[in-house]
């Protein structure tokens, strides 16, 4: 079973690698400072395993207190035994229906689009794709989400008709062999890309004369470049499309960099910028896009 089928109970997160400790104990992942040790005097190991293989996704949490009894384990510890797995962050929830991502678009023209479609598949999506921009018609008709590729600048008549239509949108790019994810853009909640230029126009005045030279063009990056960015990018997609409250995007109001060269990760915060009519223009649209 995968992630992407959808969960009818809790499903303890196939990532996670289960282990026996020479004492019988049950320990989940192997991470020093996150393995989670299943500690109880009232079962054996045997047991614990059995209620661990009932964390399938496939049943509801009444139906698995209810077997989890045929092997002897009480309610009450079933319910401690969900709760310290849930609370170690290590259970997948049935995802909720509102706020969920099921209808993508990626759109742009290079390497970065082509690797996060084949990423938004692997997540068990049908991303729609779009290359190029016309007015006349518009991107992301019927999307949650449009992923905004490649370009160095977004056209800005595109993320003005996103932040009309109310579609959420994440860029991501590469500038001067840098990975760039981000800022994810919920359009009269957070900040939006004319915020970000307004916010570098504020540090840099030139920057509005250097900005349109970029428009129309592709940032350029090595293999393990494009590969790396397209993984960071994929890691926040899987958050977005989960909406899950335990985990949050590191892109709301904010990029997240990756530099190969020095190995950092650096997250860049780009707050909603006070000139900026993003919020008044969202709660203008009649959102007919999405």
């Amino acid at each position: 079973m995968t992630t992407t089928t959808p969960l009818r109970g809790p499903m303890l997160n196939p990532r996670v690698t289960t282990l026996v400790r020479p004492s019988g104990t049950v320990q989940l992942g192997w991470d020093p400072e996150r393995a989670l040790l299943l500690e109880t005097t009232e079962l054996d190991t045997g047991t614990v395993l059995a209620f661990l293989r009932l964390l399938d996704g496939l049943q509801s949490r009444p139906q698995i207190i209810w077997r989890a009894g045929e092997f002897g384990i009480p309610p009450d510890l079933t319910l401690a035994l969900l709760t310290a797995i849930d609370e170690a962050g290590l259970l997948l929830q049935p995802e909720r229906k509102q706020g969920r991502v099921r209808a993508v678009t990626v759109h742009g023209l290079g390497p970065l689009s082509d690797a996060v479609a084949i990423g938004l598949r692997r997540m068990g999506l049908r991303p729609a794709r779009s290359r190029e921009y016309r007015p006349e018609t518009p991107i992301g008709a019927g999307a949650d989400l449009v992923v905004l590729t490649d370009a160095l600048m977004v056209d800005p008549r595109l993320s003005v008709d996103l932040v009309l239509r109310r579609i959420p949108h994440l860029q991501v790019r590469v500038r001067d062999g840098v990975g760039i994810v981000g800022p994810l853009v919920l359009p009269g909640e957070t900040s939006c890309l004319r915020c970000a230029d307004l916010t570098r126009t504020g540090f840099d005045a030139d920057w509005p004369h250097l900005a349109a030279q970029l428009l129309g063009r592709t940032g350029h990056a090595s293999p393990a470049g494009i590969a790396a960015t397209t993984a960071l990018a994929m890691g926040e997609l899987e958050a977005i499309v989960a909406c899950s409250p335990r985990r949050r995007p590191g892109t709301l109001d904010a990029t997240v960099e990756l530099d190969l060269d020095t190995h950092e990760v650096q997250r860049r915060p780009w707050p909603p910028h006070p000139d900026c009519g993003c919020r008044t223009l969202a709660a203008a649209g009649s959102g007919t896009g999405r």
